[in-house]
């Protein structure tokens, strides 16, 4: 099961980095956890949500609406893989609170630091996370990334999962930083998160006009279709072509025939699968699954099967971690990875 859940708003992020003395570019951390535990975590996950979706004095919580936290959403979720955006791990902090959040969930993970300080893509697993790579889109001057990790799944093989969050208001900046992202696939993958981008399909030609309208009225730029049929063209798989009943997370319009993942009530949060690729969506499968306030998207899931399955011996998950920094002169430079 994949699912993928953002965490912060950039507008959010705006408001925080106003109020601080000092300011720094992403270092372009990536990191994986130092072990593997499974004890029940009670801490609760700082996270930021839209002054709109809490109150105009709230930027940033510790807990959920009814004290519901992250981990506990997560958990009723069930996921087997999860992909976040913008997830905060503090590295002089033990790379909290991402860390304790999958040590709560008892899960591995890998984060790279994106478009803010601290800031970035994560990836947490059950099983091995075997590789892993950081690969900043566009251009130099992009901090985007896509986080692409490599699992190791009991009795199926090894899974390729891309978690990306794209820019969320230029579509052309969109289609770079997908370019980069399709250039640089050597394999099959899953690609999961937050796109940003709509597909015209989802829509009717009437409700179409009502989003153009929607987004003029708030001074959100024009909304455009080119990523999704960039990706299409490309042959990628969609999930929600999977799906089975959603529960009604937010109100669908009329004339709109899938469930919105935002609080503008569209679909810019996907899970696709390369074309060709081994992993197939389990049909009837895919859903979304409210945040319940923990975040301003909703989670988006589904069930994957994996074709050509191999034998991987079981114990091999119990396999611990220890992190440690490179220095070599290389690309990699200050990243942090698990041995």
């Amino acid at each position: 099961m994949f699912s993928m859940a953002p965490a912060i708003s950039e507008e959010t992020y705006s408001t925080r980095r106003n109020t601080t003395t000092t300011t720094r570019k992403p270092k372009g951390i990536l990191k994986a956890q130092a072990t593997l535990s499974r004890s029940s975590s009670k801490a609760r996950v700082s996270i930021n949500i839209q002054d709109n979706e809490m109150s105009k004095k709230t930027t940033s919580i510790s807990v959920a609406r009814k004290g519901r936290s992250v981990e506990e959403v997560l958990r009723e979720v069930g996921a087997d893989i999860i992909g976040l955006q913008n997830v905060r791990a503090e590295e002089g902090m033990g790379m909290r609170p991402l860390s304790s959040l999958a040590e709560g969930l008892g899960m591995r993970y890998v984060f790279a630091e994106s478009w803010a300080p601290e800031y970035g893509n994560a990836v947490l697993s059950r099983w091995p996370i075997k590789r892993w790579k950081s690969l900043r889109l566009a251009d130099p001057s992009d901090f985007r990334n896509v986080l692409r990790a490599t699992i190791e799944v009991p009795r199926a093989g090894e899974v390729n999962f891309h978690c990306t969050h794209l820019d969320h208001l230029d579509e052309s900046w969109r289609m770079k930083q997908m370019n980069a992202i399709l250039r640089s696939s050597d394999g099959p993958h899953i690609l999961a998160g937050g796109l940003n981008a709509l597909d015209g399909t989802d829509y009717s030609d009437e409700r179409w006009t009502d989003i153009v309208k929607y987004y003029e009225e708030i001074g959100k730029p024009t909304p455009k279709v080119e990523v999704m049929k960039y990706l299409k063209g490309k042959q990628y798989v969609d999930a929600k072509d999977f799906a089975g009943e959603c529960e009604a997370v937010v109100v669908v319009a009329k004339g709109q025939d899938v469930q919105g993942t935002c609080k503008y009530g569209t679909r810019v949060d996907y899970i696709m699968a390369s074309p060709n690729s081994p992993y197939k969506f389990v049909p009837g499968s895919y859903t979304v699954i409210s945040s319940k306030g923990t975040s301003d998207h909703h989670i988006v899931k589904v069930d994957v099967t994996i074709q050509d399955m191999k034998g991987i011996d079981e114990e091999s998950c119990n396999q611990r971690q220890r992190v440690v920094k490179i220095n070599k002169k290389s690309s990699r430079k200050g990243l942090w990875v698990a041995k």
